[in-house]
């Protein structure tokens, strides 16, 4: 080997300009995801507009149970919902 060869082994290759690149390519990737999530998923919700089911309110209990107000032609009712099963609480009065 040569004595370059020999001295490129045993020394860090890592510079700081390579740690300065490194950090900045990071900087732009996460400004990327940044960019992504605030402004462009939420503009990509296919969310469905019911003529006749509305849901006035949803309220979170627990991770998998969450509880809705909805509201069909002039009734309202209180519905609480986890990963089993769907439950009918009351009918609200407006």
């Amino acid at each position: 080997m040569t004595p370059e060869a020999i001295i490129l082994q045993s020394s860090p290759v890592i510079t700081i300009g390579y740690i300065m690149q490194v950090i900045f390519s990071l900087a732009i990737v996460v400004a990327l995801i940044y960019v992504i999530a605030k402004f462009l998923l939420p503009k990509m919700r296919v969310t469905g507009s019911g003529r006749l089911i509305q849901v006035l309110d949803r309220v979170l209990i627990e991770p998998q149970v969450a509880a809705y107000i909805l509201k069909v032609g002039k009734k309202s009712w209180l519905v609480v919902s986890s990963n089993k099963n769907v439950a009918k609480i009351a009918e609200i009065e407006e």
